[in-house]
C-alpha cells in the first residue's frame, strides 16, 4: 500500500510541471516553480523514507514476538508429549488392575454380550415382536454394555433379558389375537387384527402373513397357498379361547409358505405351454367330448339291438332292425343272393357304429407329437438364452427346461385318455358289428336249411 502511494506521488509529482508550464508567465516564474516543487518532492520523499524505516522496525519487532510464541508453544508441546506418554503408563497400570479386579467377571461379560447377540437375532426374525415391538433397543444397549471396557452391566438390565428370553418362550406356546400393521401387497399399510400362531404363522382376514425382518412389519403373502390351507384360517380366527381348530402351521417361520407361493399353480402351468399347449388341450378336450358322444350313441343303439334280439318284430330304428328288414325283402332269393344283400345291410351299417371313432385315434397320435414339437422349440429358446447370458445361473437355464417340457406333459395328458376311450369306442362298436354278423349268419343258416328241405 504506501509502495502504492509513492508511485502515486511520482506520478502527481511529474504531472506537476506540465501544471506549472501552462500557467508560468515567464522562464523566471517557471523556474521559481520548478524549485518549489523540487523542494515538496524532497520533503515528501524524506517522509516516506522515515515512514518505511519505522514500519521495517515494527515488523522486526513482531517478527521477535511470533518467534518467542513458536518457541513457547514448542516447549508446551514438549512438554504435553511427555505427560500424554506418562498417561498411557497409567492408563496401561489401571486396565491390568481392572482386569486383574474383574477376573471371570471379563469371560462372563463376554458370554453375556454374545447371548444378547444371539437374542436380539432371534427376536428379530420372530413373529412374535409384531405383538411386541421394540424389544431389540434394550438388547442393543446391553451388548454396547457389556462389551465396554469402563461401564458394567446392571442387575436390572440382567434380569430384563432373562424376562425377555423367558417371554419369548412363553408367547411361543400361544395363540394371541392384537391389532397390528399390515403391508397389502399392493403397498398400503393398514390396521387389521391379526391372529398370531406360537412363533410359527400369523393370518389375518382369511390370508397367510409372513414377518419381514428388515421392515419389521407383517407383510401380506402376495400368492396364497392352495384352498386345502387356506379353508382353516376363517375357523381359527373365529374359534374361542377352549375351542379345538385344525390348522396348518410352517415350522420354517414362513419360507415353506414362500416356495408354495412361487411353486406355479395348474393355470400357470397350461400358460407356459403357450400356443402349442392350449391347441394340445382343445385336441384333447375335442377327443374327450367326441369319445363321450360316441359312447352314448352306441349304448343307446346296443339297448336298441338288444330289444330287437328279443322280438321277431322289425324296428328298422336300430341297425339289427335295417338288416332284418333286408331280409323280409329278399326272403325269396337263393342263399347267396341273400348274402350278398344282408352283407351289403351290414357294410351299411359299419360307418354309422364306427362314425368318429377315427378321429379319436388321430388325436391321441396328434397330441404328444404337438407336445414334442413344443418342446423342441422351447429347447431351441433355452439354448438361445444360454448363448446370451452364458450358463452361470443354472435357474434361468431349469426355468426354460421347464416350460419346454409343459408341452410334452399336456400331449400326454390329452394322449393317454384319448387312446383309452378310442379302444373303449372301437371295442363297442366292433361289438355291435358282431352282433349283427352273427344275426345274419344266423340268417343265411336257416335260409340255406329251408332251401334245402324242398330240394328234398
Amino acid at each position: 500500500m504506501k509502495l502504492r502511494n509513492v508511485f502515486l506521488s511520482g506520478v502527481f509529482a511529474l504531472a506537476m510541471p506540465m501544471v506549472a508550464v501552462a500557467e508560468a508567465a515567464n522562464l523566471d516564474q517557471l523556474l521559481n516553480l520548478v524549485k518549489e516543487g523540487q523542494a515538496r518532492d524532497n520533503a515528501a520523499f524524506e517522509q516516506r523514507i522515515a515512514e518505511f524505516q519505522g514500519s521495517k522496525a515494527k515488523q522486526e519487532q513482531l517478527v521477535r514476538e511470533a518467534t518467542a510464541e513458536r518457541d513457547r508453544l514448542e516447549a508446551l508441546s514438549a512438554d504435553k508429549e511427555e505427560q500424554f506418554r506418562d498417561n498411557e503408563l497409567v492408563v496401561a497400570e489401571k486396565q491390568a488392575q481392572l482386569n486383574d479386579r474383574l477376573g471371570s467377571l471379563k469371560e462372563l461379560f463376554g458370554v453375556l454380550q454374545q447371548v444378547a447377540g444371539d437374542t436380539k437375532s432371534v427376536f428379530e426374525g420372530s413373529v412374535i415382536s409384531s405383538e411386541l415391538p421394540g424389544r431389540e433397543a434394550f438388547l442393543t444397549d446391553l451388548i454396547r454394555v457389556a462389551g465396554a471396557t469402563s461401564e458394567l452391566p446392571s442387575i436390572e438390565q440382567l434380569e430384563r433379558l432373562w424376562f425377555e428370553m423367558q417371554r419369548e418362550a412363553t408367547y411361543s406356546g400361544r395363540i394371541a389375537s392384537y391389532s397390528a400393521d399390515v403391508v397389502t401387497p399392493s403397498g398400503e399399510t393398514t390396521q387389521q387384527q391379526v391372529v398370531r400362531i406360537g412363533g410359527f404363522n400369523a393370518v389375518s382376514d382369511g390370508k397367510y402373513l409372513n414377518w419381514d425382518i428388515e421392515s419389521a412389519r407383517l407383510i401380506e403373502l402376495d400368492k396364497q397357498p392352495g384352498a386345502r390351507y387356506t379353508d382353516g384360517i376363517s375357523a381359527l380366527e373365529s374359534a374361542s379361547g377352549s375351542e379345538l381348530t385344525g390348522f396348518w402351521i410352517d415350522p420354517s417361520r414362513g419360507q415353506l409358505l414362500k416356495i408354495m407361493g412361487q411353486s406355479p399353480e395348474l393355470g400357470d402351468r397350461v400358460d407356459q405351454g403357450g400356443v402349442v399347449g392350449y391347441i394340445i388341450l382343445a385336441l384333447g378336450a375335442v377327443g374327450i367330448l367326441l369319445a363321450i358322444w360316441r359312447m352314448i350313441v352306441l349304448n343307446i343303439e346296443a339297448g336298441r339291438i338288444s330289444k330287437q334280439m328279443k322280438t321277431e318284430t322289425v324296428d328298422e330304428k336300430n341297425a339289427l332292425g335295417r338288416v332284418m328288414a333286408v331280409f323280409n325283402a329278399n326272403k325269396k332269393s337263393d342263399t347267396e343272393t341273400l348274402e350278398l344283400h344282408l352283407g351289403e345291410a351290414i357294410a351299411a351299417e359299419i360307418p354309422r357304429l364306427t362314425r368318429g371313432i377315427g378321429w379319436i385315434k388321430i388325436i391321441s397320435v396328434v397330441a404328444p407329437l404337438l407336445g414334442l414339437l413344443g418342446t423342441v422349440t422351447g429347447m431351441i429358446d433355452v439354448f438361445e438364452t444360454m448363448s446370451l447370458f452364458g450358463t452361470g445361473d443354472p435357474k434361468l437355464m431349469a426355468g426354460g427346461i421347464s416350460q419346454a417340457l409343459v408341452t410334452t406333459v399336456l400331449g400326454l395328458v390329452a394322449a393317454i385318455p384319448c387312446v383309452f376311450l378310442h379302444t373303449l369306442t372301437n371295442n363297442r362298436s366292433r361289438a355291435l358289428i358282431m352282433i349283427l354278423e352273427e344275426r345274419a349268419t344266423g340268417i343265411l343258416a336257416r335260409q340255406s336249411e329251408q332251401q334245402q328241405a324242398k330240394a328234398a
